[in-house]
């Protein structure tokens, strides 16, 4: 029996063709046709997409020169080469589909690719091929934030806090002693480039800055709170699983009270409420010299004639908190149970053409439940009160700072 040839020796019923893998997909669609104005049998519809993934075979023969083309060996060699390799390249083609959680066709190599950044998928029998590629969507967008001021930001709007986060500068190594760090907002410069004005060293501290601006809900048999040092619980192991190793959180909590020079009361958010005690509160301006007398001239009521508006305002070094009640409308009001008290660093204090801003910390170590009062003194036998706030608890732990910053402005807030 005779075989017809190509001229190229392969027979004319021969194929070059070769299926390395098929993968099946069906999809049927049973549908009941009934007509009762016939007696006959139902019809189904079945409805089949097949895929097929093939090797595309590769031809090697063209690599070769016209003279070496009439060995049969070497033409069944490099279709068998061809065929491989066509096969290999099939599949290296395809690897990129493995890299995105749009593409992956295999629940196997979607939990592969979860566990390259840490996502731990339920089992197969308790969720869904597209819940999981929907959470490995979410977990790739959030692993790229991960270890960022916005990721921080982000997991405090979760926990329901509004914060402030700075990179924290040292000028010395006795700032880690001392914890007396410069607070810096992100700010990206040069290499061995400080900030404008800070001095020092970036530290691997950051800080985490929650303002005590809302009330939290009423638990039972202790009232409302500003702040609860469990509130921090949550918040400090999710900061804890997404900062960089080589990081250090800083937890601080920011009160913010604001008043005016003429005594009203003036409430901010959180329902803080201060006011400054105006039969204290001395800002006239004098600049009679003295000091070259040795002697101290007075006016009837003490003060000083060489004493000015900031010479007073840089008196006031001393701040108490209190766990009592005091009544910002009595005139005579005053802290009415002592907690502690601590200074006020003069050079913290901000004179402007518009208010007076006074800053301080109080540090971790301090622990104390149900602060409701603060008080800013002038020091002296006895202390001369001349700012009162009260606002709900706070419960303090050693794991944050209170960082306060109180403005008196110099105009009507009323």
């Amino acid at each position: 029996m005779a075989e017809w040839q190509l001229d190229d020796n392969f027979h004319l019923d021969e194929s070059l063709g070769a299926i390395d893998e098929i993968e099946l997909e069906e999809t049927a669609t049973r549908q009941m046709i009934l007509n009762p104005l016939y007696d006959r049998e139902d019809e189904l519809v079945f409805e089949d997409e097949l895929s097929v993934i093939h090797a595309v075979a590769l031809d090697l023969m063209q690599l070769v020169p016209a003279k070496f083309r009439n060995s049969q060996i070497l033409i069944d060699y490099l279709a068998e080469a061809g065929l491989l390799i066509g096969d290999q390249l099939t599949k290296i083609r395809d690897l990129p589909k493995l890299l995105g959680p749009n593409t992956v066709t295999s629940m196997k190599y979607l939990r592969y690719l979860g566990a390259l950044i840490g996502v731990n998928f339920p089992p197969e029998d308790e969720t869904s091929e597209e819940e999981m590629y929907k959470t490995l969507i979410y977990a790739i967008d959030w692993y790229k934030v991960k270890g960022t001021y916005h990721s921080l930001a982000i997991i405090s709007l979760i926990q329901g806090f509004t914060v402030n986060i700075y990179d924290m500068y040292a000028e010395n190594e006795s700032a880690y002693e001392n914890n007396d760090f410069v607070l810096v907002e992100w700010w990206a410069g040069r290499e061995n480039v400080n900030p404008p004005g800070v001095l020092g060293f970036k530290s691997p501290h950051f800080a985490v800055e929650i303002l005590l601006n809302q009330v939290r809900e009423e638990t039972a048999g202790s009232g409302v709170y500003l702040w609860l040092a469990s509130a921090l619980n949550n918040m400090y192991s999710k900061v804890e699983e997404t900062r960089p190793v080589h990081t250090v959180p800083h937890y601080m909590l920011l009160m913010s009270p604001k008043t005016d020079e003429f005594g009203h009361v003036i409430e901010v958010d959180g329902d803080i409420r201060t006011k400054i005690l105006t039969a204290n509160w001395v800002t006239g301006t004098r600049y009679f010299d003295m000091l070259e007398s040795g002697t101290v001239w007075n006016f009837d009521e003490g003060a000083h004639f060489d004493e000015s508006a900031e010479d007073f305002l840089k008196s006031i070094t001393k701040f108490v908190f209190g766990t009592g009640t005091c009544n910002l409308d009595d005139p005579g009001a005053d802290i009415q149970d002592y907690a502690f008290d601590g200074v006020i660093d003069p050079d913290n204090t901000i004179i402007t053409k518009d208010k007076i801003t006074f800053e301080f910390i109080v540090p971790k170590v301090v622990e104390q439940d149900g602060l409701t009062e603060l008080g800013l003194y002038v020091p002296g036998a006895p202390d001369s009160l001349v700012v009162l706030a009260n606002f709900p608890k706070i419960d303090k732990d050693d794991r944050v700072e209170i960082h306060v910053i109180l403005e008196v402005y110099k105009k009507d807030l009323s």
